[in-house]
């Protein structure tokens, strides 16, 4: 009964959802079962954990069939009915938040029973209504094709030039809808072919695309967004379409839901990243203002928290673009929108990493010493983090326990995927190399530079060039 499907619909309601619950099942509109009611009235006391042992069968059962033999079936009899009620409470919340469906609906109804006056009043409503939304997402333009369409079905046998202009804006609708809702497909599947090397069917595309470069819907955001944001998949070497697409998201962001939006950023995000990777450092700065502008219209925050993952890409993104002054004030004042549970050892590494860059290496070890980091990548960066601050400190003994503790975990946690795993390895092995060169090595300085060029694949692979450079000019004096 613990992990039945009533009990998982009844602990994802609020205490005010949940009331709500009992007042609709106490309607005998919806429900006439008493057995059902004296179910619900057992249950909402353990809410919201509904602890194991407190709901188990033998316990409920007498509660409701008092004297009775214990009989599963007949408990399960009455737990399938309050199941169908929360399936329908929870499907009538859905319904209750889209005003326009509703409208949709209750123009049927009027038509279907020959109420002319009221169904031309709804729809006067409905049509105020969606020039009131603050969106022009896909949903928009979904919800004016069913106004439309109501239109144009209720006008047939009525006047001709009313039908011609509901058809119309019906056919225009419906054609928008589509195209964005499909270019938003298209966006997701062109991301996971790249990220995943997943394959799709994505019929069509090049005929969207083909009527797109010819027809001006620059003016409609949901087309003209997810048609830029196919661009930068399809044309990456083209940076155009980016730099377009930047002004779409500056110009018509506040037109989507926030959830829509972050998707968009984070298309453009994944462009900047495959930029940075193939060489374009100016690219890091594009990645940060992406950063900031979700900061700015409060989109990177998830139930008002920004993730461990998302708050060091920031402040490494700034860091590495020499904005000191801004990272230091963003580091502190953005603390308590770290995600709790992991915003003291998130803090505590991001700071460190301040003080690495500001050359404050004695400042960053003490911080970098009361991390603790269950995230595998995250906990990849802080170790390569410490091996470079030990670097700097020159504490050599230090440096090469935590290159072999470092190699090991590498080698050993099967979580960490192929590429991550030789991305890391690489790194370790150059860094010990690097190491042993700074310490008298017989490996020349211009012979590690040179064998590290032709290396693909190393995390912080930047550093230890620059690192080996500075190795060289202290050998040449």
């Amino acid at each position: 009964m613990h992990k039945s499907k009533l009990i998982q619909a009844m602990r994802s309601m609020s205490n005010k959802e949940l009331k709500w619950f009992e007042q609709y099942i106490g309607s005998p509109f919806f429900n006439k079962n008493e057995k059902v009611l004296q179910l619900f009235g057992i249950l909402k006391k353990y809410h919201p954990v509904y602890e194991e042992e407190k709901v188990q069968m033998e316990k409920i059962f007498p509660k409701i069939f008092p004297k009775e033999k214990l009989d599963e079936q007949k408990l399960r009899y009455v737990m399938t009915d309050l199941t169908k009620l929360a399936e329908d409470y929870l499907a009538y919340l859905e319904f209750d938040k889209n005003e326009i469906y509703k409208k949709h609906l209750l123009l049927n109804a009027y038509d279907s029973r020959n109420l002319e006056k009221y169904f031309s009043s709804t729809i006067d409503e409905a049509k105020q209504l969606q020039k009131k939304s603050p969106y022009r997402d896909v949903n928009f333009y979904f919800n004016q094709h069913l106004l439309e369409d109501d239109f144009y079905l209720h006008s047939l046998g009525r006047a001709q030039r009313t039908i011609n202009t509901s058809l119309q804006e019906a056919v225009d609708n419906l054609d928008l809808y589509y195209l964005s809702s499909r270019l938003r497909y298209n966006c997701a599947i062109l991301s996971r072919q790249d990220l995943l090397q997943e394959t799709y069917n994505n019929l069509f595309l090049n005929e969207i695309l083909t009527f797109l470069s010819k027809t001006n819907l620059e003016n409609i955001p949901s087309v003209s967004i997810y048609y830029g944001i196919t661009m930068l998949y399809i044309d990456f070497e083209n940076e155009s379409h980016y730099m377009k697409l930047k002004t779409l998201l500056d110009a018509y962001g506040n037109e989507f839901p926030p959830d829509e939006l972050k998707d968009m950023f984070t298309h453009a995000l994944t462009y900047c990243s495959r930029k940075i990777n193939a060489g374009k450092m100016n690219f890091l700065d594009e990645m940060l203002e992406l950063y900031k502008s979700m900061i700015e219209k409060e989109i990177i925050y998830e139930n008002g928290y920004i993730s461990p993952t998302n708050f060091k890409n920031i402040v490494t993104l700034a860091l590495r673009t020499g904005q000191l002054n801004w990272t230091e004030e963003f580091i502190p004042s953005n603390k308590t929108r770290i995600t709790p549970e992991f915003r003291d050892s998130t803090y505590a590494y991001n700071l460190a990493n301040l003080h690495y860059y500001k050359k404050e290496f004695s400042k960053a070890l003490r911080l970098m010493q009361t991390v603790e980091l269950n995230d595998i990548y995250f906990h990849l960066d802080a170790k390569v983090l410490l091996l470079k601050t030990y670097y700097e400190l020159d504490e050599a003994e230090p440096f090469y326990s935590l290159v072999d503790a470092f190699t090991n975990y590498l080698k050993r946690n099967k979580l960490i995927s192929d590429v991550q795993r030789s991305v890391y390895l690489n790194f370790v092995r150059y860094a010990k190399k690097l190491m042993q060169v700074r310490l008298g090595s017989k490996f020349s300085p211009v012979e590690l530079r040179t064998e590290m060029q032709k290396l693909q694949g190393v995390a912080n692979l930047q550093w230890l060039l620059e690192k080996t450079a500075e190795l060289e000019q202290k050998s040449s004096r």
